[in-house]
This record gives C-alpha cells, sequence and structure tokens, in this order.
C-alpha cells in the first residue's frame, strides 16, 4: 500500500517536471540552445559522460536525466 502511494506520488512529481520542463524551453532544440556547450565539453574532456551529464542537470533542472544524457551523447 505504501509503495502504492509512492509510486503514484512519483509518477506526479515526474509529469510535473516533464510539463514544467516543455513550458521553459518549449522543445529540445530550445534547451540545447540554451546549455552551455563550452562548459559541458570541457567537463566532459576533464571527468567524463557521467560528470557532464550531471553538469547539464546542474545547471538545468527541468531537464530529466533522458534529456541530459541525450544532449550529451549528441556532442
Amino acid at each position: 500500500m505504501i509503495l502504492g502511494a509512492l509510486a503514484i506520488v512519483g509518477e506526479r512529481a515526474t509529469r510535473k517536471r516533464k510539463r514544467a520542463f516543455w513550458d521553459r524551453y518549449g522543445s529540445y532544440e530550445g534547451f540545447r540552445g540554451q546549455v552551455d556547450e563550452d562548459k559541458v565539453r570541457s567537463v566532459r574532456a576533464a571527468h567524463g559522460d557521467i560528470a557532464a551529464v550531471k553538469a547539464v542537470r546542474d545547471d538545468h533542472p527541468l531537464a530529466s536525466l533522458v534529456i541530459a544524457k541525450r544532449y550529451v551523447e549528441e556532442l
């Protein structure tokens, strides 16, 4: 029962975050245009992909892990 309630709360939070992402950026391309590419490339070169994904999410907390990972992979 508790797990079910946690799942519902988690799903609501995910939907809210996703909605906020699209309201702020409009599209993935809108998001890409606001990310500091040079900074992410620098972090990636110095510390690897995981640190670069974390840097994207630190600067853009509305970006999901999937979106941040996609961004880093496409660099």
